[in-house]
């Protein structure tokens, strides 16, 4: 108990420092001389008032007399000792010399020790520099140089005074430790305890709320910030129980718990939560401390108090934010995730997130969820992260997978918090509209190929258009001259021996007609092949004769031009297929092979019938196809660059392809400019009569 009510009493600990026997001075880190002991200025005959605030080694210099004195490095390596490694160091015994009242320097011996006194951070707040003076002991070993030079009274003498040294030494030590005992005890048998609280008061009544009550709670000071808080004035306070400011929000048992603690001798520390005078509450951080009797027993309170309203309003305020928070983190209509940025750990799921991911529970998902699992490509979350700590959030559509393995899309928006230690994660399930837009984009995707399509064909129709004019004007133009300037003739040929030019013109005109006619008979062909209006009928026949006479119906343009047409076959001979169409197409690919090649060049016509399919090539030695031309070669109206002065529509390979479509075939050609042209037909041996 009297240890308890030691520890309650104000002490002056400045008046201890400078009246304790010791030899010592407190030094700041930067060695600023801060107190000295009275015994320490005695011994080194200086006034404590003229040095404090001064640097160490400029109060206690080298002598100058002694150059070769090295104890101020000494002491200074000793401090720095401290300094670096915050341990205790105990020196050796030194010299240093002592300027006295006269300015002479007296000879002196020292045992020093140099201590931290550490702060909470374990960081030095003070050295304390202690002394032993030593100087009578080494003047004595000085004058004699042995054992043997020294009488027996001296030595006896000498360990007199290291005994002497040693015994004072535990004795200061013992000392200094009742000495807080003895000094409390004394200012309370002295009566000065009064004093020493109103010290206290002073002191506190600047920044914080301040009561005193007697042992029974009765209050009998109260500083002007209770009175600002409670709203009561010190008169309506002095005489009162704390029940005064009692708000009631506090249960019998906390208040019963504060009397016992303090009751019994020691502090209590709590928060409190009171009402002023006017009805409105305040709340305070308090501390009581019981001041004992010589007894141990408390006979006054001293009671604390810090406003912490505004603290109390915030924390609840955050609190009612934080139940906000959990309230629509559960019941929002998307999954939200709060995860661990170290561990990637999540420590917090809602139902619609244990839902997305497909998870059975939230216990399910906390224990087993791991985010680059449930990424489709998971070094795109390692992606994330790095774009999250640089830049603080991250939004992104993101292709995940569930727990079974599932995927989905989802729209996310994550954030991480000022610490990058947290990151809430919100996601929104759009896999139905990523599927819609997907959908979208392919009809869109479409619309514009149709729309492409479209204007290539219109584009194509045009050169159409414009092609078939030209042709159509030259075509049509130059016989109907010339059937004109026949015409003309005949009216002049009136003498009966004239009737061979008659004939002659006549023969011309009937020639002409038939050539236009046979370019209107492509135009209507080709009109029906379009529309699919071409009747035809599927017979068997024997190929290589039906071939031979073909190139009968052709031979008479061909030995015009001096030409010869040679055909050879290999295979079947029998092919059920439609005798009309490829009738038409060969004398199509024949009349070609005649009009395009020179005067005696040859034209070769092989055909071959396997099983099931039927091949025939046509090959001339004319004037080939520029390879620039080679692309359009079967679109209507359309010529190669080097058959503009050969006569014709550019419709015939244009018919040839839509024919040999008929007959389920195809067509395809080999050419080189001035070397000549080989067309291939392909076509099946059987063509069957149910699809037409």
């Amino acid at each position: 108990m009297k240890q308890a009510m030691i520890h309650q009493q104000p002490i002056d600990f400045k008046a201890l420092f400078e009246g304790a026997p010791g030899l010592f001075l407190a030094l700041s880190p930067n060695l600023t001389l801060l107190a000295m002991s009275d015994a320490y200025t005695a011994a080194n005959l200086i006034r404590k008032e003229a040095k404090v605030g001064d640097n160490f080694f400029d109060v206690f210099p080298n002598n100058p007399n002694d150059r070769k004195s090295g104890i101020v490095t000494q002491i200074r390596a000793s401090l720095e000792y401290v300094l670096q490694n915050k341990i205790t160091h105990i020196m050796p015994v030194i010299r240093l010399d002592v300027q006295n009242t006269a300015g002479v320097f007296e000879e002196k011996y020292w045992n020093p020790i140099n201590k931290p006194i550490l702060n909470n951070e374990n960081e030095i707040q003070y050295i304390f520099h202690s002394i032993k003076e030593v100087t009578e002991f080494v003047e004595l070993e000085k004058i004699y140089t042995s054992d043997k030079d020294k009488p027996a009274t001296l030595n006896e003498k000498i360990d007199a005074l290291k005994s002497e040294l040693f015994h004072r030494s535990q004795k200061i030590e013992q000392l200094n430790q009742k000495l807080e005992q003895t000094i409390i005890k004394q200012s309370i048998e002295s009566g000065h305890l009064a004093k020493d609280i109103l010290d206290y008061k002073v002191a506190l009544d600047a920044a914080d709320i301040v009561a005193i009550t007697d042992e029974k709670g009765t209050i009998q000071y109260a500083n002007d910030n209770f009175c600002k808080i409670s709203k009561y004035t010190k008169e309506e306070l002095i005489g009162q129980n704390h029940r005064i400011v009692n708000s009631g929000y506090h249960e019998k048992s906390f208040f019963n718990n504060l009397w016992q603690t303090i009751g019994s001798g020691s502090i209590w520390k709590g928060e409190i939560k009171n009402k002023a005078k006017d009805g409105t509450v305040y709340w305070v951080d308090t501390t009581i401390v019981p001041f004992l009797n010589e007894k141990g027993k408390p006979y006054k309170y001293l009671a604390i108090r810090s406003d912490i309203t505004e603290r109390k309003l915030s924390e609840e305020a955050l609190k009612q934010s934080e139940e906000q928070y959990r309230d629509i983190f559960s019941n929002a209509l998307v999954a939200i995730l709060t995860m661990d940025v170290a561990t990637s750990k999540v420590t917090a799921v809602n139902n619609v997130g244990v839902e997305l991911f497909g998870y059975d529970s939230k216990e399910d998902l906390l224990k087993n969820f791991s985010p680059i699992n449930h990424y489709v490509h998971p070094n795109e979350y390692e992606d994330n992260m790095i774009i999250l700590i640089e830049h603080g959030e991250r939004r992104n559509i993101q292709h995940m997978k569930r727990k079974d393995g599932s995927l989905f899309w989802t729209s996310i928006f994550v954030k991480v918090n000022e610490a990058k230690t947290t990151t809430q994660t919100i996601l929104l399930d759009v896999t139905s509209q990523i599927a819609f837009q997907e959908e979208l984009e392919t009809k869109v995707a479409q619309r514009t190929f149709e729309l492409t399509e479209s204007l290539a064909r219109e584009k194509e129709l045009n050169e159409m258009k414009s092609n078939f004019l030209g042709i159509a004007s030259h075509e049509f133009r130059t016989p109907l001259g010339t059937i004109l300037s026949s015409t003309s003739l005949l009216k002049k040929y009136t003498e009966s021996n004239q009737q061979e030019l008659v004939t002659k013109h006549l023969d011309r005109i009937s020639g002409l007609v038939n050539h236009l006619n046979a370019i209107l008979n492509d135009f209507l062909t080709l009109e029906k092949l379009r529309k699919g209006f071409i009747d035809f009928e599927v017979n068997e026949f024997n190929l290589p004769d039906f071939i031979t006479e073909t190139i009968s119906e052709i031979e008479a343009l061909a030995k015009l031009n001096d030409q010869s047409i040679h055909y050879s076959h290999t295979g079947e001979s029998y092919i059920n297929q439609s005798s009309k169409i490829l009738k038409n197409i060969l004398l199509n690919l024949l009349s070609n092979a005649s009009k395009y090649s020179e005067h005696g060049k040859e034209i070769q016509i092989e055909s071959q019938v396997n099983e099931s399919t039927v091949t025939i090539s046509i090959q001339d030695h004319g004037i080939g196809i520029p390879f620039k031309d080679q692309k359009k070669l079967f679109s209507e109206f359309y010529r190669a660059s080097n058959a503009k002065n050969i006569q014709g529509t550019g419709l015939g390979l244009a018919i040839v392809k839509n024919y040999i479509a008929l007959l389920e075939g195809s067509i395809s050609f080999n050419s080189r400019e001035r070397k000549g042209t080989v067309f291939t037909l392909s076509f099946p041996r059987y063509l069957s009569e149910t699809l037409w």
